[in-house]
């Protein structure tokens, strides 16, 4: 996963308090097996069409807009994670991880680790991890995606449910059984006297996940059940708080590396519109896709993504052609066009965002960047 979808804050104070305990972690690196700092930055060139907005005097506006964009290819992040052996095998871990927009300077979030934070212990039992953390489709679902989670995914024609962060996790990772995984999540929804309800005007309730994955050199299979409930511990909102079912795999024949996959969503306490895609409370997407390996450098992106909402509400598809150039083994260079098609009665954007006035509406997308990871 590589987005975040939460609000923008300034930078400034977090990154100060992010530096000091950089200095601390530093400080203590001899102490503890290993600590180290990571991150990504990421930003390029934008350009969407049919975008719709405001005027100084509030009149609506419809036309193409360029942009210095952030976040098109992956999530630009700082973070810090360290080990700690204990022996016999066993390890202590954490991690804690920021999201940030490039082009802006500003973090993904109103919490300094907005992405991660997180404290374990790993052994020949497998991983147990406590904390705040991706939730299971953000940490998983990348690898049975062709474009890998960039803007144009998976998640753009499920508007972003793909996405999230988790609070008050308790994680468990099986150890590798031949290639066979078992990752299950849980979310806290910390309100008294329930599992599944969140505190009053919280708007979230607890979050569950399970997947089962199998790994080999020239495949991959994956299925997954989550959940996400709203305060009053329902499902209420189909590109939220709903739940999903994802079965998909890739396989890798000489160059080529080929993707396949289904999501169902369904929200049944979501109060039902008279029309639109308000009107929906399930959606099945299907996509295929590939990736070829030109030469070790470049690669080349192609995928196709539908999405089927009930109550006749109607269909949309993404197309998408990319290409991805490594100049080293840490620096990017990518470019995407892509295409979304809405139905009468969908209103998807091409880029995972607001959707206002899009009912109905077709939008081309255009970006072009640099990735650099440390």
């Amino acid at each position: 996963m590589r987005k975040s979808v939460l609000k923008a804050m300034p930078l400034a104070k977090p990154l100060a308090v992010a530096a000091v305990l950089a200095c601390a972690f530093a400080g203590q690196a001899q102490a503890q097996t290993n600590v180290i700092i990571y991150g990504r930055v990421d930003a390029g060139i934008n350009y969407q069409s049919n975008q719709v907005g405001k005027d100084a005097n509030g009149n609506t506006i419809r036309g193409g807009q360029w942009g210095v964009g952030g976040n098109e290819w992956g999530t630009s992040m700082i973070g810090f994670k360290g080990t700690e052996d204990l022996g016999g095998g066993l390890k202590a871990m954490f991690t804690l991880e920021s999201g940030f927009q490039a082009d802006t300077g500003r973090f993904n979030g109103t919490g300094l680790f907005n992405r991660r934070s997180t404290v374990g212990l790993n052994g020949g039992f497998g991983t147990v991890k406590i904390g705040r953390d991706l939730a299971l489709p953000s940490d998983r679902v990348w690898s049975i995606d062709p474009t890998g989670q960039q803007n144009m995914s998976t998640a753009t024609l499920f508007k972003g449910r793909n996405w999230p962060q988790t609070s008050n996790q308790i994680q468990y990772i099986t150890p590798d059984m031949g290639g066979l995984y078992v990752h299950a999540m849980y979310g806290a929804g910390e309100a008294a006297g329930s599992f599944t309800r969140g505190p009053a005007g919280s708007g979230i309730g607890n979050s569950t996940g399970l997947a089962i994955g199998f790994v080999q050199p020239t495949y991959e299979l994956l299925a997954m059940y989550d959940t996400a409930r709203d305060e009053n511990g329902t499902y209420d909102s189909l590109f939220s708080r709903s739940k999903e079912i994802t079965v998909g795999g890739n396989v890798t024949i000489g160059a080529v590396k080929l993707y396949a996959g289904w999501q169902n969503l369904s929200a049944p306490a979501q109060p039902l519109a008279a029309s639109g895609i308000g009107a929906a409370n399930k959606a099945n997407q299907f996509w295929l896709g590939a990736n070829y390996q030109l030469n070790p450098a470049l690669t080349l992106i192609g995928a196709a993504y539908h999405v089927k909402l009930n109550h006749d509400v109607g269909s949309a598809n993404l197309f998408m052609l990319g290409a991805n150039y490594s100049l080293s083994k840490r620096t990017l260079l990518y470019a995407s066009i892509g295409t979304i098609r809405n139905g009468s009665n969908t209103d998807f954007q091409v880029q995972t965002g607001d959707s206002t006035g899009l009912t109905g509406q077709n939008q081309n997308t255009f970006y072009t960047g640099i990735s650099h990871s440390f």
